[in-house]
């Protein structure tokens, strides 16, 4: 598929700025992808119930371009149920493809009432002259009281290309977590949007990236309240290097009848070099009264003072960059809440400030 239009701002502000969206620039197949899969002994393979969830009709944050993408190729869903009241249910994806080719793997998880779920995904690169693209399509469907929480950690090669795309919808109490570590890839396009349906549903995202040489991230996340007394709650920290850039539209959407829901969105971004390029959009539409949004971002160089307190304990200043920087990384990697991923990241960062 050629010149795909991912990433849509849903309120477009000016032309000139770029932002409203974004094209992929290399033409992407939906070729199949390897999958090693793990799932605890209460999931159910497929979807199962009276009432069988319309995937289809849950918008994603990347937008129509990837559902078009996904009814290109061939690849079957991974599909699970979580029967109701199940709790502490994991389901593990290892995801690779043939060196050079470009992969998809649409993921749709259907978690019954009162149900709890962990998806841990990650992405293993292919040698490093091989290129092509490794696409993720995340969909779930959180029912009355359940829970699903999507971590992710990519670390793919320089040359490759990551388009990660989630979307969910939250009925009466239902919540939705992900924690995602954007590590690798030459460029990674990812978008979020969480429907915010029920009543006191709820949804959390932290996102955390490091950018180093011409790497790039673009990023559309959107919590769209529509049900009474929801909540939501957006992070973003990242490192850019060299010559990195990274593009992050934040959107908190309150529509009519969401009253009595508040939404918080936050982004911290450390500016390493001269040569990097940060852009971010935050978004607060409102078509409710009584409602609270509020953004706030930390984004600037590395603070002077504490540079000349590690420099004055023997470090060089490369070596106090690096430490800072890994230490936001760890910081999320911490949280992933499996051991083997934690170590991965913690290898793969080793190899990147220390290789």
């Amino acid at each position: 598929m050629e010149n795909m239009r991912v990433n849509h701002l849903p309120s477009l502000t000016w032309n000139a700025l770029h932002m409203n969206d974004s094209r992929v620039d290399s033409a992407v197949t939906a070729g199949e992808a390897y999958i090693e899969k793990d799932l605890s002994m209460g999931l159910e393979e497929g979807i199962r119930g009276e009432e069988l969830p319309c995937f289809e009709k849950i918008e994603t944050g990347m937008g129509p371009d990837m559902d078009a993408l996904r009814k290109a190729g061939s690849m079957e869903p991974v599909q699970v149920t979580v029967p109701a009241g199940v709790k502490e249910q994991v389901l593990r994806l290892h995801i690779q493809r043939k060196p050079g080719e470009s992969a998809f793997l649409p993921v749709e998880i259907a978690a019954e009432e009162d149900s709890e779920i962990t998806v841990f995904v990650d992405d293993t690169g292919v040698k490093e002259e091989a290129g092509g693209t490794l696409a993720l399509q995340f969909r779930a469907d959180v029912k009355k009281g359940a829970k699903v929480r999507l971590v992710q950690v990519q670390l793919l090669s320089s040359q490759e290309q990551k388009l990660n795309d989630v979307g969910v919808s939250c009925a009466d109490e239902g919540r939705f977590e992900t924690l995602q570590l954007f590590l690798g890839a030459g460029k990674t396009y990812a978008g979020c949007r969480a429907d915010l349906a029920g009543k006191g549903s709820s949804m959390a995202a932290d996102i955390g990236y490091l950018g180093r040489e011409t790497q790039s991230y673009d990023f559309n996340y959107e919590a769209v309240h529509k049900g009474k007394k929801t909540r939501s709650d957006m992070t973003a920290s990242g490192v850019l290097w060299d010559h990195a850039s990274k593009l992050f539209r934040g959107t908190i959407d309150f529509r009519n009848g969401s009253a009595g829901s508040s939404g918080d969105e936050k982004e911290d971004v450390l500016l390493m070099d001269e040569g990097v390029v940060n852009r971010t959009i935050p978004l607060i539409l409102c078509a409710e009264e009584d409602v609270e949004g509020n953004h706030g971002a930390s984004i600037g160089k590395l603070d002077d003072e504490l540079l000349f307190y590690l420099v004055s304990r023997g470090m060089s200043r490369e070596e106090a960059c690096k430490m800072v920087a890994r230490a936001r990384i760890d910081a999320l990697s911490r949280r992933l809440g499996d051991e083997a991923l934690s170590q991965q990241v913690q290898k793969y960062l080793e190899e990147v400030f220390h290789g």
